[in-house]
């Protein structure tokens, strides 16, 4: 008997408040995801794809280069028959009225920032996936080693047991409650191996990695410092959510689409530079000399009105959408900042009160009830509660712990910056 209370003595001596060290084990992992992440490299080429559009947007067409036989006589087809015959070569080049290559450069610039911002989120919402599974794998493992330790303990109390029913001083009742308690933590066991198997295979498949690697085990997990107020965490957000930042790139690059349409309503201009080849035939006034000519002309944007009218209606349109979807998005991100910050202190209060009240009591009762049960003034299923409540104390007080580090992973991805 003494040798039991000594083991539950050592048991609840080890009942962390979380020491210990695995983050550089995290930061691998998180590297490791970003490295190998599929749907992360999609967004790379993606947004390199889109990059690429920006010097086409602000670029001029190709010149023309033109090669035209002149007056020549369909009697002989004989250049040197007259002077009026030629090869002439012109080259013409469009070019646009100043500012719609720029704005259409403008749009595809702030296109590719969308996109850049959609990766960026992206790689917010990986990390926070690593993370989440690597505190689910520290909570698993903690509660699979507390559910071992006292299923220990148990298998005591049941040779306890059934030693004082065979001297006739317990009950067969007895015996039989306890056995039950220890098939329940057996089954308890059986259930948590099994979620640590899905929580490892969820974790490689954000590494990108086969489903059937073994994740080494996280260890006890540092209580992250967190002194941010619900307001600076909002004002954060606002500042640095890449989403928000793809968004105000969506207005610009409609805004920029829209000052594009109203410049199309402008004419181009095409410069033209010819030089045509002659002989020299007599009598000619200049001896056969070679021509030049230059020209310019322009098109008459007559007919694209009610094009340029719905391009820009339609730009205008998607800007007060886009707007009003900031101010939703917004709103919702202020929210859940807010609902994350008040998790987050909820989980560590419990935690705490756990720590400092609760196991405490519960490790006093335990003991207490051991001690009289040994002298016939404390029943065994006393006992037996006693002991079982001590255990499910143990775990809530590690899955308070891991949540509270679960919700600022995600408080992290809702900010949008690394913060920890």
């Amino acid at each position: 008997m003494k040798g039991l209370l000594k083991l539950i003595g050592m048991c609840l001596f080890l009942i962390p408040g979380i020491a210990g060290a695995a983050a550089s084990d995290l930061d691998v992992l998180i590297d490791s995801a970003l490295a190998k992440n599929p749907g992360l490299e999609v967004l790379e080429h993606r947004l390199a794809a889109i990059e690429a559009r920006v010097p086409q947007a602000g670029a001029l067409q190709d010149p023309m280069l033109a090669l035209d036989l002149r007056n020549v006589p369909t009697s002989s087809f004989d250049f040197n028959s007259t002077h009026m015959s030629g090869k002439q070569l012109t080259v013409s080049q469009r070019i646009p009225l100043p500012g719609l290559l720029r704005a259409n450069e403008r749009a595809a610039e702030s296109a590719a920032g969308a996109a850049g911002e959609v990766l960026a989120d992206r790689t917010g919402t990986i990390v926070n996936l690593v993370k989440q599974g690597y505190y689910a794998l520290a909570f698993l493992d903690r509660a699979i080693e507390v559910t071992e330790r006292n299923r220990a303990l148990l298998r005591d109390l049941v040779r306890i047991a059934e030693k004082k029913y065979v001297v006739g001083r317990g009950l067969q009742q007895d015996v039989l409650k306890a056995q039950v308690s220890l098939s329940a933590l057996q089954d308890r066991l059986i259930g948590l191996n099994t979620d640590r198997r899905l929580a490892e295979a969820r974790l490689n498949r954000v590494l990108n990695r086969p489903m059937d690697t073994a994740v080494n085990a996280p260890g006890d997990v540092i209580a992250t410092p967190f002194d941010l107020s619900v307001k600076d965490a909002q004002r954060l957000a606002m500042a640095h959510r890449p989403l928000l930042k793809e968004i105000d790139h969506t207005i610009s690059r409609w805004a920029a689409t829209e000052q594009a349409a109203r410049r199309s309503g402008r004419p181009d201009l095409t410069f033209r530079l010819g030089y045509l080849q002659r002989a020299h035939v007599a009598p000619d006034p200049v001896s056969g000399s070679d021509f030049l000519s230059f020209g310019v002309s322009m098109n008459l944007p007559i007919f694209n009105g009610r094009k340029r009218d719905s391009q820009i209606a339609e730009a205008q349109a998607n800007i007060r959408m886009v707007r009003a979807q900031k101010e939703d998005v917004s709103r919702e991100i202020l929210f859940r900042v807010e609902e994350i910050c008040l998790e987050v202190d909820r989980h560590w209060k419990q935690a705490e009160l756990f720590r400092t009240a609760i196991l405490p009591q519960a490790q006093q009762s335990l003991e207490s009830a051991m001690a009289g049960y040994q002298v016939d003034k404390v029943d065994f299923l006393t006992l037996l509660n006693n002991q079982v409540s001590l255990f499910q104390f143990e775990i809530e007080h590690y899955h308070h712990l891991i949540q509270r580090e679960k919700k600022l992973a995600e408080l992290e991805a809702v900010i949008g910056k690394r913060l920890f």
